[in-house]
């Protein structure tokens, strides 16, 4: 049913760092158990790119302390400088839950978006996203679903994302998160969607579900509480240090309990522990869902998060034409080897 296809290919160079002497690399060639998306493994690439993976200290202090003044989200300028809901959708303007905040985005990435802030500090080493800091930013963004629901229940498909600092793709350096939803699904979802139909009209059985039993004992998962567990991918789909969770039986984030959420928060923060630990300061994830109102049999709830590289006078990016123009993912190191090391950390915090 499902099946973790890959092909090995090797070439042969002469290396110049060894006098010349043949070097031969190794690709694998995997395609996802799910989508057939094709990626390819180069073994080594991460001994070549991790000097670009962490930052320059003294440029980043720099960043973080010109930002501040100017920061729209920051407590001293939050009020007068960010948008408001109108009173007849939110009385007050903002959903408040905790430390987060809720609002428009002014210049959002789909029909209804909203800026979620996380937190009154404009800085955050990733090993200081305690999990009630995600969580009370999930519940904010839910809040906000449920809302929307009530007036516009044709804009249902949701997803929560994650740029942290300029690397990931943010304009802000204040930790904070999105939640983009639209009439209809972004593409990585529907795919995921249409194949997740596919697999359960083919199979009688939900992939998410058969995915982790045959998961579960093999080297790419990493931990599990509940209904909510988290694993490296076979194929990633980015390539640095991805791991995915899925959040079992509910396919729709309006489906999820307390639990289920602080759960998600709380494997967040042990892999950004990690990364952290490795000298990483940025992320992206995306958490996606089914249509909000109606439950699938076929699609669970899941969520992806990779790191990205580090601030550097030299500009580095993992952005670039394979993944972005020819849709290819590429990975950088094994999956299996990087859930080990994954998995060594987060026994060893514990």
């Amino acid at each position: 049913m499902i099946t973790f296809e890959k092909t090995v290919k090797t070439a042969s160079i002469l290396d110049p760092s060894k006098n010349f002497e043949e070097e031969i690399l190794t690709y694998e060639y995997r395609t996802d158990p799910l989508t057939g998306r094709n990626t390819t493994v180069i073994k080594g690439l991460m001994n070549y790119v991790e000097k670009f993976l962490v930052s320059d200290a003294e440029m980043l202090d720099t960043l973080i302390k010109k930002t501040k003044d100017a920061c729209p989200f920051c407590p001293e300028n939050l009020e007068t400088g960010t948008p408001m809901f109108s009173q007849n959708f939110v009385k007050g303007g903002r959903i408040v839950v905790g430390d987060a905040v809720v609002m428009p985005n002014f210049l959002g990435h789909a029909e209804r978006s909203i800026l979620v802030v996380l937190s009154k500090e404009h800085h955050l080493k990733l090993r200081d996203f305690a999990p009630k800091l995600v969580f009370d930013g999930f519940k904010g963004g839910v809040a906000y679903l449920r809302r929307l629901m009530e007036v516009k229940p044709s804009i249902r498909f949701p997803s929560f994302i994650f740029n942290h600092m300029p690397p990931a793709g943010s304009s802000q350096i204040h930790p904070h998160m999105q939640v983009l939803v639209r009439d209809r699904p972004f593409y990585l979802v529907r795919l995921l969607l249409e194949k997740s139909k596919a697999y359960f009209e083919s199979n009688k059985s939900n992939y998410w579900m058969d995915l982790l039993e045959k998961e579960r004992d093999r080297e790419r998962y990493i931990f599990g509480k509940n209904d909510v567990e988290w694993l490296v991918p076979f194929a990633p789909l980015r390539g640095i240090n991805e791991v995915e969770a899925i959040v079992r039986g509910k396919s729709n984030l309006l489906e999820l309990t307390n639990k289920e959420w602080l759960e998600l928060a709380e494997g967040i923060t042990k892999i950004l522990c990690f990364y952290d630990k490795e000298g990483y300061v940025s992320f992206n994830i995306i958490l996606t869902s089914g249509p909000l109102n109606e439950h699938l049999d076929y699609f669970d709830v899941n969520l992806r998060i990779i790191s990205r590289p580090g601030i550097q006078a030299f500009s580095y990016t993992d952005a670039w034409a394979v993944p972005y123009l020819l849709w290819d993912g590429e990975a950088v190191e094994e999956p299996e080897c990087f859930a080990q090391r994954l998995r060594t950390s987060i026994s060893n915090a514990q």
